[in-house]
């Protein structure tokens, strides 16, 4: 049997030529499925990491602000001169630095440098060993000496709310 010439120019049948055209479909929506999937997937990625770099920042500041709080727990009410402080200026001053690293927390760290910095600037003066002071000296260091643990509280009271922040935005 001869075969016509329009099942010639289309091959061996016109069947073969829609599984063809089905099968392109068929790829062409998985494909684009596909590049939407990974869409979703690269934008999860980006989210996740940005979190888990937010979340070290968060730690770090956590760490710092925990040394300094313990760094404060040793000075507690002993009046403090400029050799008794060095650690307090020394975590104050990278609390400082890291306050652009973790930007949720910004506030709590620069309320808790201010303090800092209030604190060390009742340092007591140092003085002569042996040295004898009038009374109306020993009042003013004695002046100085409370105004000092204020300010020790103040700065314990806003690192206390820094890092209330920071366990609150860990559980989020």
């Amino acid at each position: 049997m001869p075969f016509p010439s329009t099942t010639l120019a289309l091959g061996t049948s016109a069947g073969s030529l829609l599984v063809a055209a089905l099968a392109g479909a068929a790829m062409t929506a998985v494909t684009v499925y596909g590049i939407r999937h990974h869409k979703e997937v690269f934008a999860w990625m980006r989210t996740t990491r940005a979190r888990d770099d937010e979340a070290k920042d968060l730690q770090e500041a956590g760490q710092y602000l925990k040394d300094l709080f313990e760094e404060l727990c040793g000075l507690a009410q002993k009046p403090c001169r400029a050799a008794d402080v060095t650690g307090v200026a020394r975590l104050s001053n990278v609390i400082k630095g890291s306050i652009g690293q973790a930007e949720a927390v910004s506030a709590e760290l620069r309320a808790v440098v201010e303090h800092a910095e209030a604190y060390l600037s009742t340092v007591l003066p140092d003085q002569a060993p042996g040295a004898r002071t009038t009374p109306a000296e020993h009042h003013a260091l004695l002046v100085l000496a409370m105004k000092q643990e204020c300010a020790r509280i103040e700065l314990a009271h806003a690192l206390g709310a820094a890092q209330q922040k920071i366990r609150g935005l860990r559980r989020t």
